[in-house]
């Protein structure tokens, strides 16, 4: 296999960290208010991250003994080739196509929209500004894996004490909360929910990003399921934690009014120069992201490419570098496309009732493989099926949340599973036509 050339070169600390890398993004500096509003109070919106930390727990258990089972870069695809064959396959490939460089392009352009904080930029300069910091961060994973994942995790290492430093500045904090306007209307409801939690699953999205990198670590059976469990022990610590320290300073209205949330914590506690120091933290964070993404998405591309159900030429190793070089070119030149068309930010609040319904799809693949290949080696999932149990429910909440909050959200869900399924049929026909002609 094509990915065998893969050196193993990453050990459970740097899993961990390059785990931490991707997660903590741009997310925890702006989505707190959405939670918060959806949750209906402070109790309910700590609930909220924390139960999100919880399945978040629960899909790392169904990830680690998969990965542990298939060590194959891949991830959710080389599980859901594994248990249910080409087709859903194609499905699940088909979604990442797309998907995995929107996510880049909409963490390239938090950084842009960061810069311009502290250097204005209209809309076009930041829009080359990110696809520029997408080309730099893909051109390091293009020549060294390594080195990629050394940026990542420290920049992983970087935003936990960046958000410990702010967590300490926001617990000194002594002053009256600040006036804010009243609380909206719609706050709370189950239909609210729905935006809620998929705003703390898309900032827990990434804890378990080290699986994608399966094929290319140090004793898998050891590595994946330490990595996986301590980056999301320091994600959700840091996420609780970070919200308590906002509720501290600015209280459940400030919170839940604000669109800018570390920014106004900042703000209260050090005074007006708050919003740089802000956006250099959110800068090097995402630039973290960037570069753990640029590695991890693309393998979403080569291991396909291995199965035949994309080109060839996205699964070629280059020999000089050791990297699967095209498979990175690619996903980050239609991440670029993302990046300077702007208007994708809609899309990615679309794409989750997307991709974490095939998510579910692919960790059910441990039933499937249990039945036939029976009990894994290495590692297996306490209390099993329980953890399976409980994140499949958390995203079928979410999807029906979702749902109730916006009813078109179901035919964009559908989007991807019937545009694949002719893309399906069209690459079936060519691959027969082309055995008949030899």
């Amino acid at each position: 296999m094509t990915q065998d050339r893969l050196p193993r070169f990453l050990g459970p600390l740097g899993a961990a960290l390059f785990t931490v890398g991707w997660t903590i993004g741009s997310a925890v500096f702006r989505v707190p208010g959405q939670v918060a509003t959806g949750a209906g109070s402070m109790t309910a919106s700590l609930v909220l991250w924390a139960g999100g930390g919880v399945v978040a727990l629960c899909g790392a258990y169904c990830y680690a003994e998969l990965s542990v089972r298939l060590p194959r870069s891949g991830s959710e695809y080389a599980y859901t080739f594994a248990a249910y064959g080409p087709f859903l396959g194609f499905l699940l490939a088909w979604a990442t196509l797309f998907g995995a460089p929107m996510a880049v392009a909409a963490v390239a352009r938090a950084f842009s929209d960061y810069f311009a904080v502290i250097w204005p930029l209209d809309e076009m300069p930041r829009r080359m500004l990110a696809a520029s910091v997408i080309a730099l961060l893909g051109g390091i994973a293009v020549l060294s894996t390594p080195a990629s994942t050394r940026v990542a995790s420290i920049a992983g290492v970087g935003k936990l004490l960046a958000l410990l430093a702010l967590g300490i500045t926001g617990l000194f904090f002594t002053g009256a909360h600040p006036p804010t306007p009243s609380m909206p209307a719609s706050a709370g409801g189950f239909a609210a929910l729905g935006p809620a939690f998929v705003a703390i699953l898309w900032a827990y999205d990434g804890f378990a990003s080290v699986t994608t990198l399966a094929g290319e670590v140090r004793t898998p059976q050891r590595t994946l399921p330490v990595g996986l469990l301590l980056g999301l022990a320091f994600i959700a610590a840091a996420y609780v934690g970070t919200n308590i320290v906002y509720f501290h300073v600015l209280g459940f209205t400030g919170v839940a009014t604000s669109e800018a949330v570390a920014a106004q914590t900042l703000g209260a506690a050090i005074g007006p120069r708050s919003a740089q120091v802000i956006a250099v933290l959110v800068m090097c964070s995402t630039l973290g992201t960037v570069a753990a993404q640029c590695v991890g998405q693309s393998r979403y591309y080569l291991a396909p490419a291995e199965d035949g159900l994309f080109p060839a030429w996205l699964a070629r190793v280059w020999p000089q570098t050791k990297t699967p070089a095209n498979a990175v070119i690619a996903m980050s030149a239609v991440a670029m496309l993302f990046v300077l068309s702007g208007g994708y930010s809609a899309i990615i609040g679309a794409y989750a009732l997307v991709w974490y319904p095939f998510l579910a799809l692919a960790l059910a693949s441990a039933v499937v493989l249990r039945r036939r290949d029976g009990p894994p080696q290495g590692f297996s999932m306490p209390l099993y099926p329980l953890p399976l149990i409980v994140f499949v429910a958390g995203i079928a909440a979410m999807v029906a949340a979702s749902v109730a909050d916006d009813p078109r959200a179901l035919l964009v869900a559908l989007f991807v599973p019937v545009t694949g399924t002719i893309a399906y049929s069209v690459y079936r026909r060519s691959r027969v036509s082309r055995t008949l002609r030899r």
